[in-house]
C-alpha cells in the first residue's frame, strides 16, 4: 500500500488525540479523537491519518506507509464557557480555567507487510472552573453573584494513554489493522447542595449551602480499537471505517467538604468517593478524493452511548451532613454533572497544494451534536456541540513532515439544565436549580513533526 497522484506530501504521521471533551472537546466531553494533524482539518482524520493518531482512530491507516518514524506533537486547547443567567440582573458566570497541554510520542515501523505501531498520549483533556462561592466570605451574597453554584462550580477529566497497534496490507488495496490501549483516567468535580429544611428555611438559602470536592482516578482503562483501509492504486478515492470500545471507568478517591458558618456542618471519618461511567462506543468512517493539486476528505463519527450514561453518580463513605439543629443525615451519594447520549458528527477537509513537493493548505469544517442532552446541561460536564472551522499548513523536507493547525468550535447557544436539582441531603424541599442559558467557544493549536529515519526499500 502506498501513496497515489504524490499524496505523500499531504499526509503525515503524527497523532495526538484530544478529547471532551471538550469538555468540552469539540467531540464531546471525554470521548478519543482527533490529533494535531487533524486540528487543521476540523477532526477530519480517518482515512487520512496515519501516525500516532491512528491508533486510536483507525490503525489501519498506519500500513500507508512504509519505514520506521518517530511523532513529537503537542496540541494546546482551551474551552470557554458561559453561564448566562435568564434574570437579567444577575451576572454572566465565565469559565476561568487555563488552557491545557495534550503530548504526544509514537513510532511507527513496518516489517513486510507487518506495520507496528506505539504511542504514550494524552487523549484527552476537560478542564472548566468557575468562580468558586468560596470567595464570597458572606453568605448571603451567593444568590446575586453565585446562581450557577447548584449547577456546577469546576470539573476535570484527563485521560493518559498508552497504545500500541498492528496493521498488514491485504494485497495493493486492503488493509486492516487493530490497536489495544491502555488509559489512566483522573477524574475532579466541586459541586454544591442545599442541606436544609423547607418551611424553617427558604428553599435555595445560601446559608444553607455545603459544597462537596471529589478527586480520583481510575489506574487502567483498557480499550480496544480496529478499523479497515481501502486504498486501491489505480483509483483516486480511498475508503476506511473503524469500531472503537472502551471498558467502563472506575474512579475511586477522596472526598473534601465544606459548611456554612451558622449553617451545617460536614464530618468526615475515613472519607472515600467513587464513581463509575461507561463510554460510547465510537463508530467512524470516510472517504478520500486525490486529485493532482488537491486531496478533499469527507467523514461522519457517530457514539452510540448506553442509556445509562445518561447520569452517574458518586457514591460516598464517611460523610455526615449535619444541621444546626443538630440532625444529621449520612450523605452516601452525590449525582455527577456528567452525562452522556448519543451523538455524531459530519466532517469535510481540503489539502490544496501551494509549493509543489513542500507546502500545502489546509482547512476544514465540521459540526457536531452535543454529547450532552439539553435536560442536564450544566457548566461544568455540559457539551453543546456546535460547528467548527480549522485552517493550517503542512510541510515536508528531507525526511520530516511538519504540521501546524488551528480551529474554532463555536457552540450552539441553548438554555437547559431544568433535570438537575439541588441535591438536598434531608429530602424535603429540592429544587431545581437555577435557569441560564449555556454558550462556548473552544480553541486547539497543534504542532507535530514527522521523522522518517529510513526510507522504504
Amino acid at each position: 500500500m502506498h501513496y497515489s497522484r504524490g499524496v505523500h506530501r499531504a499526509c503525515v504521521s503524527l497523532g495526538l488525540v484530544a478529547a471532551l471533551t471538550g469538555l468540552a472537546a469539540a467531540d464531546g466531553i471525554a470521548i478519543v479523537g482527533g490529533s494535531p494533524r487533524s486540528i487543521g482539518r476540523a477532526g477530519t482524520n480517518t482515512v487520512g491519518d496515519d501516525g500516532g493518531g491512528a491508533l486510536l482512530v483507525n490503525p489501519a491507516a498506519i500500513a500507508r506507509r512504509e519505514g520506521t518514524r518517530i511523532q513529537l506533537g503537542l496540541a494546546i486547547e482551551d474551552d470557554s464557557i458561559v453561564w448566562d443567567p435568564v434574570d437579567p440582573a444577575g451576572p454572566i458566570a465565565r469559565d476561568q480555567s487555563g488552557p491545557s497541554l495534550l503530548p504526544l510520542v509514537a513510532v511507527v515501523g513496518s516489517i513486510g507487510s507487518w506495520v507496528i505501531g506505539a504511542g504514550v498520549m494524552t487523549s484527552g483533556v476537560t478542564d472548566r472552573a468557575l468562580r468558586d462561592p468560596r470567595d464570597v466570605p458572606r453568605a448571603e451574597d451567593l444568590n446575586a453573584a453565585f446562581e450557577y453554584r447548584y449547577s456546577g462550580i469546576a470539573a476535570a477529566i484527563r485521560r493518559d494513554t498508552l497504545t500500541l497497534g498492528v496493521a498488514r496490507r491485504l494485497g495493493d488495496a486492503i488493509a486492516v489493522g487493530v490497536s489495544g490501549g491502555g488509559s489512566r483516567v483522573r477524574v475532579s468535580e466541586t459541586r454544591r447542595l442545599w442541606a436544609g429544611f423547607a418551611g424553617i428555611s427558604d428553599v435555595g438559602d445560601p446559608k444553607r449551602d455545603v459544597e462537596l470536592a471529589m478527586a480520583g482516578e481510575d489506574a487502567f482503562v483498557p480499550s480496544l480499537t480496529a478499523g479497515l483501509l481501502i486504498a486501491p492504486i489505480e483509483s483516486p478515492m480511498e475508503l476506511a471505517v473503524s469500531v472503537a470500545w472502551t471498558a467502563r471507568t472506575e474512579i475511586e478517591g477522596d472526598v473534601g467538604a465544606t459548611g456554612t458558618s451558622g449553617g451545617p456542618i460536614v464530618r468526615l471519618t475515613a472519607p472515600h468517593a467513587s464513581l463509575a461511567f461507561k463510554q460510547p462506543v465510537s463508530v467512524r468512517a470516510g472517504a478520500r478524493y486525490l486529485g493532482d493539486r488537491f486531496v478533499l476528505e469527507l467523514g461522519g463519527d457517530l457514539w452510540l452511548a448506553s442509556h445509562s450514561a445518561r447520569r452517574a453518580s458518586w457514591t460516598l463513605d464517611g460523610v455526615r451532613v449535619v444541621d444546626p439543629s443538630t440532625v444529621g443525615v449520612d450523605l452516601v451519594g452525590m449525582p455527577s454533572r456528567l452525562s452522556l447520549r448519543t451523538h455524531g458528527a459530519i466532517r469535510g477537509a481540503l489539502d490544496v497544494e501551494l509549493i509543489p513537493g513542500f507546502l500545502w493548505a489546509t482547512g476544514g469544517y465540521a459540526y457536531t451534536i452535543g454529547s450532552t442532552t439539553q435536560r442536564r446541561l450544566s457548566p461544568t460536564f455540559g457539551d453543546l456541540g456546535g460547528h467548527t472551522v480549522a485552517l493550517g499548513v503542512e510541510g515536508t523536507a528531507g525526511g520530516v513532515t511538519f504540521t501546524i493547525g488551528w480551529s474554532r468550535t463555536l457552540a450552539t447557544r441553548r438554555s437547559g439544565g431544568d433535570e438537575l436539582s439541588l441535591d438536598n441531603p434531608f429530602g424535603a424541599g429540592d429544587a431545581a436549580v437555577a435557569s441560564g442559558t449555556f454558550d462556548a467557544t473552544f480553541d486547539q493549536l497543534g504542532v507535530l513533526l514527522d521523522l522518517q529515519l529510513d526510507a522504504p526499500d
